[in-house]
Formats: C-alpha cells, sequence, structure tokens
C-alpha cells in the first residue's frame, strides 16, 4: 500500500486539468516540486518540463527519466442556437465510454464549467465519422455559451478519485498523471544523493495527439540513456482474452516488445536483476500500441530505452483503475536503478549492439 503522502500526491496532481495542447496548469504544479528539488528546470518551445539533478563531474553523461503529462479530451469547435457546445475528441478514447460521461470545460481564465456528452444521433451514437460530439454544459442559448468559452477551450473527464479499500486506483487520467507522480517521487528520494551523471526528469506535452512532445523534449536534452514511464492496456479481465498479460497486482512491467521499439536487452536484463535481487514483483509484457520510447530510441544518433510502466483496466476511459502495489513496485524499481546507475554502466548499454 502507498503512503498517505503518495496518494494525497496523486490524488492532487490527477485533479489537474491537462488535456493535450493544453497542459499549462500541470506544468505549474510539477514547476512547484521541481524547484525544491532540483538544481534547475529546463523547456522545450512546445510546454515539456524537466527537473535537472546536476553532477560535479564535468562533461557529465546525460540520463532521461520521462514520461507524458496530458490527457485525453475534447476541444470545442462549434457553439449551436440551443447552447450546446460542439466538440472534437482528442485522443484515442474508447467510444463505448463517452455517453453520459461526466466531463468539465475550461476556459482561459480557469473558470470550470461541469457538465455531460450527449448522443448524436438518435440511436445513442455518441460520435461522427470526424470525431465530433456534442457536450451539454447547462448553457441555455448560443449567447450564454459564447460569453462565458470560446473555440478551441478544452474539455476533459470529471476529476473524481477513489481509493478502494482493496489496495487499487480508480481516477480519470492515469494515462497523464503516472510520470508526474513517479517522476516526484524520484526526485524526493534522490534528494540529497550525489549522481555520477546529469539526471533530467520530467514530462511531455501532446503525446495524446501524435507522440509530438517526446521529438522535441529528446533533442532539447541530447540523453545518453532513458527510461520511459508510461502505463500500458491491462488484459486481465476481459472475457476473450487469450493472453492475460498487464495483471494488476502483478508487478512493474517488464516490456520485452513494443510496436514502435525493440528495448535494449541488456537493459531488460538489468532491470529483472535488480527487481529479483530486491524482490521486487514485476511481469512480462508486450505492447501493440505507440510509445515515446519509439522516438527517444532512435532521434539523434540513437539512445538505449527502457520502460518503467504498469497496468491499467480501462485505458483512456473516464475512470481508470491501477494496483497501488504496481505502482509501488515501479517506483521501488526505478528509484534503485538510477541510485545503482553509472556511466560504465550507461557505456554498456549504449555498446550493448555492436
Amino acid at each position: 500500500m502507498l503512503s498517505n503522502e503518495s496518494i494525497n500526491l496523486f490524488e492532487e496532481i490527477s485533479s489537474v486539468h491537462g488535456v493535450a495542447g493544453n497542459e499549462r496548469l500541470v506544468s505549474e504544479m510539477l514547476r512547484k516540486y521541481y524547484e525544491e528539488l532540483s538544481d534547475d528546470i529546463i523547456y522545450d518551445n512546445l510546454g515539456s518540463i524537466y527537473a535537472v539533478k546536476k553532477s560535479k563531474n564535468v562533461n557529465a553523461k546525460r540520463v532521461m527519466v520521462s514520461g507524458h503529462m496530458d490527457e485525453i479530451g475534447f476541444i470545442i469547435n462549434k457553439f449551436y442556437d440551443n447552447g450546446l457546445i460542439g466538440a472534437l475528441m482528442l485522443g484515442n478514447i474508447p467510444k463505448n465510454s463517452l455517453l453520459g460521461a461526466s466531463v468539465e470545460a475550461f476556459n482561459e481564465k480557469r473558470h470550470v464549467f461541469p457538465g455531460t456528452i450527449l448522443s448524436i444521433r438518435e440511436d445513442e451514437t455518441v460520435l461522427d465519422e470526424k470525431n465530433n460530439l456534442i457536450i451539454d454544459l447547462g448553457f441555455m442559448d448560443k449567447n450564454q455559451s459564447e460569453t462565458n468559452l470560446q473555440i478551441g477551450d478544452t474539455i476533459s473527464f470529471s476529476s473524481e478519485f477513489i481509493r478502494t479499500s482493496s489496495g487499487t486506483i480508480m481516477c480519470r487520467n492515469i494515462n497523464g498523471r503516472y510520470a508526474p507522480v513517479i517522476g516526484i517521487e524520484l526526485l524526493r528520494a534522490l534528494d540529497n544523493i550525489e549522481l555520477p551523471f546529469d539526471l533530467y526528469v520530467g514530462c511531455t506535452v501532446q503525446e495524446q495527439v501524435g507522440l509530438r512532445g517526446i521529438q522535441t523534449a529528446t533533442n532539447k536534452v541530447s540523453p545518453d540513456l532513458a527510461i520511459i514511464l508510461e502505463s500500458n492496456k491491462s488484459f486481465d479481465y476481459q472475457l476473450n482474452s487469450e493472453d492475460k498479460i498487464g495483471i494488476l497486482g502483478g508487478g512493474l512491467l517488464l516490456t520485452y516488445y513494443a510496436k514502435t521499439v525493440l528495448p535494449n536487452r541488456l537493459l531488460i536484463s538489468e532491470l529483472k536483476k535488480l527487481c529479483d535481487n530486491n524482490e521486487i514483483k514485476y511481469q512480462y509484457y508486450y505492447s501493440l500500441e505507440d510509445s515515446e520510447a519509439g522516438w527517444v530510441n532512435k532521434l539523434r544518433t540513437g539512445c538505449p530505452s527502457l520502460f518503467i510502466n504498469i497496468p491499467v483496466r480501462n485505458f483512456n476511459t473516464p475512470k481508470s483503475v491501477i494496483s497501488e502495489e504496481d505502482f509501488g513496485s515501479a517506483r521501488e524499481a526505478l528509484i534503485k536503478f538510477i541510485e545503482q546507475l553509472d556511466n560504465n554502466k550507461i557505456e554498456l548499454f549504449k555498446s550493448e549492439n555492436r
């Protein structure tokens, strides 16, 4: 089970509005924590943010620990005469989860307007062929809606954080909040520890709409080694799942294959050995989804990359589910991996395939 401090951090960060392209509030919150736990803070020109923990070594190598902070949601693209809002879906959201879902619109003055998603047709279809949908925010005419909102404002699922007695967490945007939370936990653990390399811990923007921020962030950091923090779909409960992978409570995901990257085998072996030696729970996993690691791995001259991920039920829906135990396993493995890392090991990882 996680400590109350960790749970409070998770709840605080998961409550922040941060739909892709409008991640400023998440960035502001991260900056507040990073200022206390790092030597410097850097940004790319899209808004990705990283805390920098500097080494005393000259020309130190660079290790990047990164994940995305944006969440799925919607962007307003039309106002109807009857006060309803037209919006475009941002990110890959299962359409079965949309009808009747509670949402919150967010304007430039940071006012929040609660509402719900309606069907766009009489047969209760929610999305049209271009992923447009209709949202009811309680406005009764077009003048009311245009007075409070404008084209381009974003809408997210409503925030409700639930911690169950069985050790699971349910909230709206775990896919976009796992990396911010575990990154802060890492920096806290390393607060008084000197490292032989420069450590960059942070989050990217616009992952949900095409893995955009990771490209500019990787060019900004120029890492020698990257650890990617992501969540992956759990296939441990569906009746038609033949291959039960991503089991909640089974530990962190030891990802040996992903659609866009073949993880460095020496890195995987090192993580497995670390988990075995420290009795950290893990489970093998493969992913057929796109990943930020695919960009880090091949930008510039290439960069050895490692996943430290956890499984999620109801992935990218109004309410996702994770296991506290899985998060704890990932956090412990990440901290210990960084603590035992040195420049010689980084060079070995870089030369693994030569």
